[in-house]
């Protein structure tokens, strides 16, 4: 029998739409992403160091107070630039038939794509998991928000239709162990091979484990 799902679980399997800054005007939503593109093309030619806020705002041809007042701070920029990446990941593997005959083997089809976006722009992707290294309190909301985004993609790649208390936990651990592999490589630690090799054994230990559960209740 399937658990009766609670409140949290319910919330993990409806489509997350607390998308940054999309309560803003259209104008306001323009500017809002103009800055973000232009903190990325930054990030992309100098990495991290290179994203100063009055850069961004001579650039983008916006106001550096107008910068601050979207984005207090070029941590809690680069946060919102890594939450709207895996956003667009999200809706790029919605409708997508993944190949693979297991959760396991068609997670990893979504980490391989997403470790060929580390490879193609190292510098870019250096900078906004950097950012989630030194954000502070007012980047939580949008960390928070990151961590369901990575729910909902890895458990609709993972082809889980019914998720209960067990699957919702293997799912955040998958999310957790990714963003800690993420880190590693931001800070040197890992490779990209070693980041897919930590991720593939995580994905293998929590799917054992959850079907060893599955097949006790």
């Amino acid at each position: 029998m399937a658990e009766e799902r609670t409140p949290e679980v319910a919330r993990a399997t409806e489509r997350v739409v607390s998308t940054p800054g999309a309560d803003l005007r259209p104008a306001q939503r323009a500017r809002y992403m103009r800055i973000i593109g232009t903190a990325k093309e930054l990030a992309t030619e100098g990495g991290y160091e290179a994203v100063q806020m009055r850069a961004v705002a001579d650039r983008s041809g916006v106001a550096l107070g107008t910068v601050y007042r979207y984005f207090p701070s070029k941590n809690h920029l680069l946060v919102v630039a890594l939450v709207l990446e895996f956003e667009a990941a999200r809706r790029r593997f919605a409708d997508v038939e993944l190949p693979g005959e297991t959760p396991h083997d068609r997670l990893m089809v979504v980490f391989r794509a997403s470790v060929e976006h580390l490879e193609d722009k190292p510098r870019l992707y250096d900078a906004l998991v950097r950012a989630t290294m030194f954000a502070d309190a007012s980047s939580a909301p949008e960390l928070d928000h990151l961590g369901n985004v990575l729910t909902e993609l890895f458990a609709r790649a993972a082809g889980i239709d019914t998720v209960t208390e067990e699957v919702l936990n293997a799912v955040h651990i998958i999310a957790d162990v990714w963003m800690s592999a993420l880190v590693s490589w931001a800070a040197g630690r890992q490779g990209t091979r070693e980041v897919l090799a930590h991720t593939d054994t995580a994905v293998t230990l929590v799917f054992d484990r959850l079907e060893r559960l599955q097949r006790a209740s």
